[in-house]
């Protein structure tokens, strides 16, 4: 049974998306089972509130992703098990930064692998101590890195960190669990569209 189940969440994950299957779960053998339970609306209902604390969030550094190489992932974030962000983390004193790290998922990342394929993990970050840039969709070098920084005096870039990295506000603010559970369930969309050559972005 818990074969067939596992195969049955691999399956709808390839083909509703790790998204859908979080918010909606799936069936299996005439049950249904929730993958991820979002914050109550209300504390009234102790069970809803008991299951929402069950939500089980994990992360991997250095995540070897691959059966074909011994290549790994600075940084990957798991909910119930399964993958919704990846990170690649630069540090300028050992001479790299955020570009690096967005060359890294150009060239170095297949999207072909399980994890990298679109609507599998929903969000690929690039980040050093000052900024942050994001995918949600690997394409090798055509993919597009948007940045995922809080402005600075109007500008583009950070605001600088007196106690800490100008980026502290992705793990403490973003990546907190109420955080990321309130994304999953009313923020991150997924669509796709096709560029002026037909191919799928």
């Amino acid at each position: 049974a818990k074969d067939r189940l596992l195969k049955r969440l691999a399956s709808e994950v390839d083909r509703r998306g790790t998204l859908d299957v979080l918010r909606k779960g799936i069936k299996s053998d005439g049950c249904r089972f929730r993958l991820a339970y979002f914050v109550p609306s209300s504390g009234l209902n102790p069970d809803l509130q008991g299951m929402y604390e069950a939500n089980i969030f994990s992360e991997v550094r250095q995540l070897h992703y691959s059966q074909k190489n011994e290549n790994s992932l600075d940084l990957a974030i798991f909910l119930n098990g399964l993958p919704i962000f990846t990170a690649e983390l630069k540090n300028p004193f050992k001479g790299q930064d955020v570009q690096h790290a967005i060359r890294q998922y150009r060239f170095d990342r297949d999207p072909k692998e399980p994890l990298f394929a679109f609507g599998r993990c929903l969000a690929h970050f690039a980040v050093d101590p000052d900024l942050v840039y994001v995918a949600t969709h690997l394409q090798g070098p055509r993919t597009r890195f948007l940045p995922f920084n809080l402005g600075r005096y109007g500008g583009a870039g950070n605001p600088p960190s007196w106690q800490g990295f100008a980026t502290a506000y992705l793990w403490e603010r973003v990546w907190a669990r109420d955080s990321i559970l309130d994304l999953l369930q009313h923020f991150i969309h997924e669509y796709q569209e096709e560029d002026d050559k037909g191919r799928k972005t």
